[in-house]
């Protein structure tokens, strides 16, 4: 995280580290510091109509960013959304713990129906549901939400 400039190093006994302005942004981001990192920057921007190309770098760049979603399956999000929703009742997790599985279940959903979900965002909140459902829940409905998660998490790009 220091090589990114999001932490800085104190030097004390025993060694500490602060959060900078540019940590800050990324934690309030929402989503992992590898999404902060990889963020697209200004740089030329080229666009280009060519039907049915896929990985195409056009022009001539030493450094390139190309944001690609093939293989993103928001529909695999908004399914397990929309599972733990159906299902949250009858898992037997103490009202505390189904409420917040509901309240990521509905982060997720919204993130997955937006405009341009961002990958991040929907590893960060399906992950959430799998660590609850795991943490909390032996039901066979809180398997099959498991084993949803572990599906939708295997279509997000690494």
């Amino acid at each position: 995280m220091a090589e990114h400039n999001l932490i800085k190093h104190i030097d004390t006994d025993p060694a500490k580290v602060a959060i900078t302005p540019q940590g800050t942004r990324c934690a309030l981001a929402g989503g992992s510091v590898q999404d902060h990192v990889n963020q697209p920057r200004p740089g030329t921007t080229y666009n280009n109509y060519m039907p049915n190309a896929k990985g195409l770098i056009i022009g001539e760049q030493q450094h390139f960013t190309q944001n690609n979603t093939d293989g993103l399956d928001p529909t695999l999000f908004v399914q397990l959304a929309g599972y733990i929703g159906q299902v949250s009742p009858i898992l037997g997790m103490p009202d505390e713990d189904r409420v917040e599985l509901e309240r990521v279940a509905q982060d997720l959903h919204e993130e997955a129906t937006s405009d341009h979900p961002e990958p991040g965002r929907l590893r960060q909140f399906a992950t959430q549901l799998k660590d609850k459902l795991l943490e909390g829940a032996t039901t066979t409905a809180a398997t099959q939400g498991i084993q949803m998660a572990e599906q939708a998490l295997a279509g997000v790009i690494q």
